[in-house]
């Protein structure tokens, strides 16, 4: 079955970087598309809704900042005790390699079909968003490949106690 603890703590310290890039792309690609966001905004209320559009869209921008983040953290680890328990299941000959794998199966799932709910935004945005996710996504893979593989070389030369 694998090194569960090796991969929680590798998918720990991988979500946690993960979490630090995706958090400042998110705010800045939500920046450069604020037009479309808020017009996305603004479709969702009735005419005559008395509405902030700055306060909604600062509350959107905050908000999607912070679920990047705990999101990031979360997903982190529970992909990382996944791959410590599955890793010799994953295609690749080495343990980044299979990292890899797992952060194009993370974008493949999260950007190039959960973002196709976001064309509201405009195509634009969409696959700006999903150029930067594989980026974010394969960082993340490759981190948790190389945190377990060293997390479990470690492991292996620690004497039993």
């Amino acid at each position: 079955m694998g090194n569960v603890k090796e991969g929680g703590k590798a998918g720990l310290v991988a979500g946690v970087i993960y979490a630090l890039v995706t958090a400042p792309v998110v705010a800045a690609l939500e920046t450069a598309f604020k037009s479309g966001i808020e017009g996305a905004i603004i479709s969702e209320f009735h005419p005559g809704t008395a509405a902030d559009l700055g306060s909604l869209y600062a509350s959107v921008l905050v908000g999607s900042v912070a679920v990047a983040v705990i999101f990031g953290v979360l997903l982190g680890v529970v992909l990382g005790l996944l791959f410590g328990a599955y890793s010799g299941r994953i295609p690749g000959r080495s343990v980044i390699v299979k990292g890899l794998v797992l952060g194009f199966m993370l974008w493949l799932i999260l950007h190039a079909l959960a973002d196709l709910l976001n064309l509201q935004y405009g195509v634009t945005f969409y696959v700006t968003d999903v150029g930067l996710g594989l980026a974010t996504s394969l960082l993340y893979g490759y981190l948790l490949g190389l945190f377990f593989e060293r997390g479990t070389k470690l492991a292996m030369k620690k004497p039993p106690t």
